[in-house]
Order: structure tokens, then C-alpha cells, then sequence
């Protein structure tokens, strides 16, 4: 009786190679899907922070604006009620004929030329 090789142990052992090379395969697959999803996870996280910070932006930049055009609305108020200030008081002005003003009031003194050398030694 002959012996015939029905297969080598070379067949057996490239069988029980690719077996382990499919299986080592499907655990790196297994492996990167898990750093991916850990990945997609980091995006996302960015995504939100980021977009949080543009609405800050926004938001810091609607306050800027409101508060330049309040300043501006502050500034022309002031403008209109002095000039309605001026109006009032001018319309309402006592005037006092010069006879019956205060003689000793520096405002109503009257002034008189005066040389340079003593308006130089009273300053000084």
C-alpha cells in the first residue's frame, strides 16, 4: 500500500494562517471603527463649541452695537434738551434795566482800558 498525501501540511497551514489573518483583520476593523467613532465624537464636541462661540460672537457684537446706538441716542438728546435749555432760558430771561443792577457785582463793573505794564504786574 502506497501512502498518498491527501495534503500537505503546508494546505493546513496556510488555512489556519488566512484564519487568523481574517480574524486579526476584523479586530483592527473593529478597532478603527472605535477610535472613528471616538473621532466623530471630538467633531462633534467642536462643532457645538464652536457654534456656541460664534453665538457668543454674535451676541457680543448685537451688545456692541445697542450700545453705540445708545450712546448716539444719549449724545443727540443731550443736544436737543440744551438746545431746548437755551431756548427756555432766553424766554424766560429777567433783565434788570442798568439802573437797578448792583454796582459791586465784578460782572457789571465797567471796564476801561488798561495799560500793558500794569495788566502784566497783576497777573503776576
Amino acid at each position: 500500500m502506497k501512502h498518498i498525501l491527501r495534503g500537505t501540511g503546508l494546505r493546513r497551514y496556510t488555512r489556519k494562517r488566512l484564519v487568523h489573518d481574517r480574524d486579526a483583520a476584523r479586530a483592527e476593523v473593529l478597532r478603527l471603527e472605535g477610535v472613528i467613532r471616538g473621532l466623530d465624537a471630538m467633531v462633534i464636541g467642536a462643532n457645538a463649541e464652536i457654534e456656541q462661540l460664534r453665538a457668543d460672537a454674535v451676541d457680543v457684537g448685537v451688545e456692541r452695537q445697542l450700545r453705540a446706538d445708545a450712546v448716539a441716542h444719549a449724545a443727540e438728546t443731550e443736544r436737543k434738551y440744551l438746545a431746548l435749555k437755551a431756548i427756555s432760558d432766553n424766554e424766560h430771561a429777567v433783565t434788570v434795566p442798568p439802573m437797578h443792577r448792583p454796582a459791586d457785582d465784578p460782572d457789571e463793573t465797567a471796564t476801561r482800558p488798561v495799560p500793558l505794564w500794569k495788566a502784566v504786574l497783576a497777573d503776576a
